[in-house]
Formats: structure tokens, C-alpha cells, sequence
């Protein structure tokens, strides 16, 4: 258990890294928060890792920075949901008492040792809470329940796991050490969750934000020129071809029109039929046909690549979904003809 633990906290230290460097399409204020929360999760496995190897041992200074690292994991990941969810919505001084009750928690752990696994549990007791209140803001957005089984899932098993720790740290404190190891092991779980989501859901964040914008917003077309608004975004699709840029959102879209998020996500829906997610993909798989048809040296990847398409994957996956074949397939049944 001890050698799995300490490998997949290697993984996950490298991914965290990875996704640390990765290019964002979120806020200001959200990639802040998702490079904090990175940071935290670096350090949280790092410690972990050493103290499992024996390379480590927890002294009063490692003690507290640990305790703060777990704390911090809950408020971190749901203020930066918030921030996704709410696009917004702006950084508020008052979003920083958030952090207060983990920073007391951290300090009594060094200030009374001998309670130290009791504040342990709270610091689980207190994920679960904002773990519940993200599930909560998800379950709102009724929409598009089905985008988020996995968040559930996972939400479920960090609540239960939370649950457990709160029993066993009050209940029992010789069998604390036996969790680090599944602790690390759930934690690298939580980060192949994540890739995977980066790799086969792309534009996730971008039905995310547009959903979120009808749910949170009052929005209003009444002093929008719908139809030169029309005109434009074909401008944008056809002529300057924005499409191609993999990390297009619905806000940075908007932003080229000189509109709200919640403003071009009611315009397309009302006007076009669709959300913004589906007529992105729709402009991205129209011109992957003609590439298709017109340029049979190109790779199929190379196309997917070349129409905005993130990874072969969500190229196959989007292709499938519209024509019920692969592009591959597609491509020898055009040149067949």
C-alpha cells in the first residue's frame, strides 16, 4: 500500500504541475484560484509522500502547514467553482473569511497536540460542507444535470470519505497513519479526473459558463441589434475563422461581439436554436467535412487539430456524435463516391 501510495503521489505531483502550466480560458480571479488550489494539492502529496517513504516526520512546523493544506483544499475548490459558475462575478474581500475558520483550526492542531487528529477530522468535516455546497450550485443548474454525474460521484465519495475520517479521528487515533496512504491514492484519483475531463469534455467550462448565465443572470436582448449581431458572429465563423482557436469560450466570444456571456448564450439560443457549445462544435465539424473531402493527405488528427478541435479524442467524439461514423470512415466514404 505504502509503494502504491508514494508512485501515484509522484503522478500526481507531475500532473498538478502540468495542469499548473496549463493555458486557461476562466477569469482572472478563477486562474488564480485553480493555481492555488494546484499548489496546495502539490504540497499536501509532497508531504504525504515523504512522511510515507520516512523521509519526513511531523514536527510542530510540518504538522500545521499540513493541517492548513488540507483546509484549504475545500474553500479553494469551491470558490474557484464559483468563480466558473458565476462568470461574473467579481473577487470580494468578504470571499477571504472563507479562510479564517481553517486558519484557527491549523493553529489550535499546533497550540493543543494532543487534539490534533480532532481538528484532522474537522479539516474533512469542513470539505464535506463546501464539498455539499458545490453540489448544491450543480444541482441548480437543472438544465444539464447529466454534464455532471461524475462531479456527483465524486462528491458522494468525498462526503463519504470525509464522513469516515470524522469517525475515525474521534473515535480512534492509532489508525490515522493508515489513511495517508488512501488519502494520497483518492487525491491522484481526483487529478485523473480531472485530465480526463480536459481531454474529453473541452468545452465543458464553456456549457458550464452558459448555462450558469441563463441560471444567474436577468438577461435582456431589448437593446441588442439581434440581426447585425447575427451578421457578425458569421463574420467571426466564416471570415476570421475563430473557430480554430481551441480555447474559444462563450465569454471570450461575447467579448469580440461586445456583449454579456448571458447575452450571446440568449441571442444563439433564441435566434439560432442551440447553445453556444453545440453551434461552436457545428462550425468546427462543417469545416472538418470540407478538410475532409478537399485535403485527403492531411491526417485526420491534423484536421481535428486544425478546426479548433483540443485532442483526437474530442475530435472522434464530436465527429460521431453528428454523423453516428468516425472521420476516418467518413473521409473513405466521400472519396468513395
Amino acid at each position: 500500500m505504502s509503494q502504491i501510495s508514494i508512485a501515484v503521489a509522484g503522478f500526481s505531483i507531475i500532473a498538478s504541475i502540468l495542469l499548473f502550466f496549463q493555458k486557461r480560458t476562466e477569469t482572472t480571479t478563477a486562474k488564480i484560484l485553480a493555481r492555488l488550489l494546484l499548489c496546495i494539492l502539490i504540497m499536501i502529496q509532497l508531504i504525504q509522500a515523504m512522511y510515507i517513504g520516512g523521509y519526513l516526520f511531523f514536527d510542530s512546523t510540518v504538522s500545521f502547514f499540513y493541517l492548513l493544506s488540507l483546509g484549504l483544499v475545500g474553500p479553494l475548490f469551491y470558490l474557484y467553482s464559483q468563480h466558473v459558475i458565476q462568470t461574473n462575478m467579481q473577487w470580494a474581500i468578504q470571499e477571504a473569511w472563507h479562510f479564517v475558520p481553517v486558519i484557527l483550526l491549523s493553529l489550535l492542531g499546533i497550540l493543543l497536540p494532543d487534539y490534533y487528529n480532532i481538528f484532522y477530522s474537522l479539516m474533512f468535516f469542513l470539505g464535506g460542507v463546501y464539498m455539499s455546497c458545490l453540489a448544491w450550485s450543480l444541482y441548480q443548474l437543472r438544465e444539464r444535470r447529466t454534464l455532471f454525474k461524475m462531479e456527483f460521484l465524486f462528491t458522494a465519495s468525498f462526503l463519504a470519505w470525509s464522513i469516515a475520517v470524522v469517525l475515525i479521528g474521534i473515535l480512534s487515533s492509532q489508525v490515522m497513519d493508515l489513511l495517508l496512504p488512501a488519502q494520497t491514492i483518492m487525491l491522484s484519483l481526483l487529478l485523473v479526473a480531472a485530465i480526463h475531463i480536459q481531454l474529453n469534455y473541452p468545452h465543458l467550462l464553456s456549457s458550464l459558463e452558459e448555462i450558469a448565465s441563463r441560471q444567474y443572470q436577468t438577461s435582456t436582448l431589448l437593446n441588442v441589434d439581434c440581426d447585425a449581431i447575427k451578421i457578425q458572429l458569421e463574420e467571426l465563423m466564416t471570415i476570421k475563422k475563430v473557430y480554430q482557436d481551441a480555447e474559444l469560450s462563450l465569454s471570450s466570444c461575447a467579448e469580440m461581439l461586445s456583449l454579456k456571456s448571458h447575452q450571446l448564450s440568449e441571442l444563439i439560443n433564441t435566434q439560432l436554436g442551440m447553445s453556444f457549445s453545440s453551434y461552436l462544435r457545428q462550425q468546427r465539424i462543417t469545416a472538418s467535412e470540407i478538410l475532409l473531402k478537399t485535403e485527403p493527405e492531411v491526417s485526420v488528427l491534423a484536421v481535428g487539430l486544425s478546426v479548433g478541435f483540443s485532442s483526437q479524442s474530442a475530435f472522434y467524439s464530436a465527429f460521431k456524435d453528428i454523423h453516428s461514423i468516425a472521420p476516418g470512415q467518413y473521409r473513405r466514404q466521400i472519396l468513395a463516391k
